[in-house]
């Protein structure tokens, strides 16, 4: 998460003259609020002070994806402070703003950088809010500069902080409505998260229902195999042709977003649709013509974001639309057999 910036109460202070034991108990005894900050060539991470008392903390290592979070982080950053290359920041802030940071440490990633190109942020909470959603949005502008963090538990914005240059952030719930409607003016990149405990929910509703595929119906259980095996093929070609890996979960996830209204089934916001690694998992309600429309037009959607992700690379769509015919025509026999010809083929002429 993109950390907010507070007023600052030390800056630079080098671990190799600073005991970070003096100092926390120093905050302790002022009942200090905010976040103390600490970096080293290979890792760093930042302690949540709330009222003098440590209630989070996480540490990263820079070369990695791996983030420890909680009792473990606060042990590993007391080990490591004495070391002599670290440089601490205190910064201060209220202990509401410590505990709405502190409570969405951990999440994980629904969708990274949507682009508004695509995706309004306005509609997109409002999607948020159909789904009680409990997370946040971080919001950059298309250089990739942070513009600030919006906060939403139960589907509503709660709180936001925008990041002025050289400046302390600026906490305001007031200024939702103006953050978000510049948002959608000026253009953004989005990157969405789910919080932990919405995490947590959704493996305890996995592990208690069938694996990879749960489908409802004579129909779904031939189809879903039948499109696993198309997106994987997709999947390949697009990351491959465009030497981008990654590239086609990303635009066929931002495909989903724009047909879930049509295609309530496959909104990715609800967890009953979901394509990953390789597999189908499905938990919805469809018919098999039903599922078989709403693939194939999210699949006809990618088409298009791809030749706006890569204008200049106009052979990976015709590479894809050609892999998707082939993919179909090999199924022509199964498509018949279970009555859904005539929309498999419909889409992709």
């Amino acid at each position: 998460m993109i950390l907010p910036k507070g007023e600052i109460k030390h800056q630079n202070l080098l671990t190799a003259y600073t005991d970070l034991s003096a100092l926390l108990s120093a905050l302790k005894s002022e009942s200090f609020s905010g976040i103390l900050e600490i970096e080293f060539p290979e890792k760093k991470g930042a302690i949540f002070i709330d009222s003098g008392e440590i209630v989070n903390a996480e540490i990263k290592e820079k070369n990695s994806a791996e983030t420890t979070i909680g009792p473990e982080a606060i042990q590993a950053f007391l080990a490591f402070s004495n070391q002599k290359d670290g440089v601490l920041n205190v910064y201060r802030l209220l202990p509401e703003q410590v505990a709405l940071i502190a409570n969405h440490l951990k999440h994980e990633v629904l969708f990274k950088e949507l682009s508004t190109d695509f995706t309004r942020l306005d509609r997109l909470l409002l999607k948020l809010k159909e789904d009680k959603h409990n997370g946040f949005i971080e919001v950059l502008t298309k250089e990739k500069k942070v513009l600030g963090v919006l906060f939403v538990e139960g589907g509503d914005p709660v709180d936001m902080f925008t990041t002025p240059e050289s400046e302390p952030s600026v906490f305001s719930r007031k200024s939702i409505p103006i953050f978000v409607e510049n948002a959608v003016k000026q253009g953004a990149i989005l990157n969405v998260y789910r919080s932990q405990s919405k995490v947590l929910q959704k493996e305890i509703k996995e592990e208690a229902k069938d694996a990879k595929v749960a489908p409802r119906g004579g129909d779904l259980k031939e189809l879903i195999p039948i499109f696993q095996d198309i997106l994987s093929k997709a999947e390949k070609l697009v990351d491959e042709a465009s030497k981008r890996r990654g590239l086609f979960y990303k635009v066929f996830k931002e495909s989903l977003i724009e047909k879930s209204e049509e295609f309530t089934f496959l909104d990715p916001f609800a967890g009953e649709f979901e394509f990953k690694d390789g597999a189908i998992h499905f938990s919805g309600e469809a018919g098999g013509k039903e599922f078989t429309k709403g693939i194939l037009e999210c699949l006809n959607t990618t088409l298009l974001l791809l030749e706006k992700e890569l204008p200049k690379n106009k052979m990976v769509s015709l590479k894809l639309i050609a892999g998707i015919k082939f993919s179909l025509e090999q199924h022509t026999e199964a498509f018949k057999r279970l009555g859904v010809d005539a929309v498999a083929f419909s889409i992709f002429k």
